[in-house]
């Protein structure tokens, strides 16, 4: 009956999507309410702190200058469908404001933000000596794999987005495409292995950017495998108990226990601003170091051509994600500032600008999101400036 439930709340929340307004959508509280099944994440008995109120109304703006024309955030913010934002520099609030029914309680559906939780596990995994290196193929850890398109691929390049495989996220409204087709077929009941053992190779890995879903989703399953725990069991005593976090999250399974890894982290702004000050303060929360400092350096940056901003993409030189490039599962900003972003669908954004010691949070449900991802990026930078 669940499983029902769940394909039939997907199809019905697809088919309204598709004639809706382009600036809210039809059913504004599905896109963070569960439908899978979850685990739970304690909260950390020490949360750390987040500073300072704002004054009641009074709210931070800046404007910046996009493809010619002048905006304000506040605008922006508007137009993307915002329901939670928060701007904290190093840990004190500079803005919080919820819209649309939502409060500082509510939690939001990470989305794709949930890849870079995802890979900071990995990180921390290869400290603890679980996985001995990034240039290891999937398949030592995962031999599951062997016959499928991750036969032999580098951790790295999963990491990348370079696994080589064949999936076709270029849109999210196809429901037989990309990471749409995967969720409703695990709310089928067709698990996550089963559906990436299927995964055929498409070009050789390492050689091109291609976001896929279930790239992220091996990565936590080597994970499990490695730990002997859940993804999402290994994340709560890895990352959210020790980065402070100070409230209880969900993160969604398939029916076989699998944690999806991909997206679905559901938590409050406020601890996925803390995951953001823990990569703003090099993976130290405490004085204890969370995830190394090397991992997170690694993570942020990329040397490989295919993946520098304004070349992911090359048939598509105006596409919005081209103002990035990529990382270990981050979106890397273009130019010198060195600020990156965990980006999920529907306008889901974890910026951190460690020059500025920033980070920007912001849920959202915007059916133009993938449009808006480079918008974002000059707005949030905005604000950065006008923080100094």
């Amino acid at each position: 009956m669940l499983k029902r439930i769940a394909v039939n709340a997907i199809t019905m929340t697809l088919a309204l999507a598709w004639n809706a307004p382009a600036q809210a959508l039809p059913l504004p509280l599905l896109p963070h309410i569960p439908f899978y099944e979850t685990d739970t994440m304690s909260p950390s008995t020490h949360p750390e702190p987040l500073l300072g109120e704002p004054e009641r109304g009074t709210h931070p703006d800046a404007t910046y200058v996009f493809n010619g024309q002048s905006h304000t955030v506040g605008e922006f913010l508007d137009r993307s469908s915002t329901r939670g934002f928060l701007v904290l520099r190093d840990n004190r609030i500079l803005d919080e404001r919820y819209f649309g029914g939502y409060s500082a309680d509510s939690r939001f559906n990470s989305w794709s933000v949930g890849k870079s939780i995802t890979a900071a596990a990995v990180g921390i995994a290869i400290s603890e000596g679980k996985i001995a290196s990034v240039e290891d193929p999937v398949t030592e850890y995962v031999p599951e794999l062997a016959a499928s398109g991750y036969d032999g691929v580098r951790i790295r390049d999963v990491l990348h987005m370079a696994s080589g495989i064949a999936y076709d996220e270029s849109t999210n409204t196809d429901p037989t495409k990309g990471s749409t087709n995967t969720m409703i077929r695990m709310v089928a009941g067709i698990s996550l292995p089963d559906q990436s053992r299927a995964m055929a190779r498409e070009r050789p890995a390492g050689t091109q950017w291609n976001y896929a879903s279930m790239d992220s989703f091996v990565l936590g399953w080597i994970v499990s495998k490695v730990t002997g725990v859940p993804l999402s069991s290994y994340v709560r005593d890895r990352i959210w108990g020790p980065a402070g976090m100070a409230s209880q999250a969900l993160v969604g399974h398939d029916y076989a226990d699998n944690t999806v890894g991909f997206c679905c982290y559901h938590a409050t702004v406020r601890d996925f601003a803390r995951f953001g000050l823990l990569y703003l303060h090099g993976g130290e929360v405490g004085g204890r170091q969370v995830v190394p400092r090397e991992w997170i350096d690694e993570s942020t940056h990329s040397a490989e051509p295919y993946l520098q901003p304004h070349q992911l993409i090359p048939a598509r030189p105006n596409a919005s994600e081209n103002a990035f490039g990529y990382g270990y599962q981050w979106w890397l900003g273009d130019g010198d500032r060195g600020d990156y972003a965990a980006v999920g669908f529907l306008g889901q954004f974890i910026y951190v600008s460690p020059k500025d010691g920033i980070v920007i949070v912001k849920t959202s449900e915007d059916l133009n999101s993938t449009d808006h991802m480079a918008e974002a990026l000059q707005a949030f930078r905005a604000l950065a400036d006008a923080a100094r």
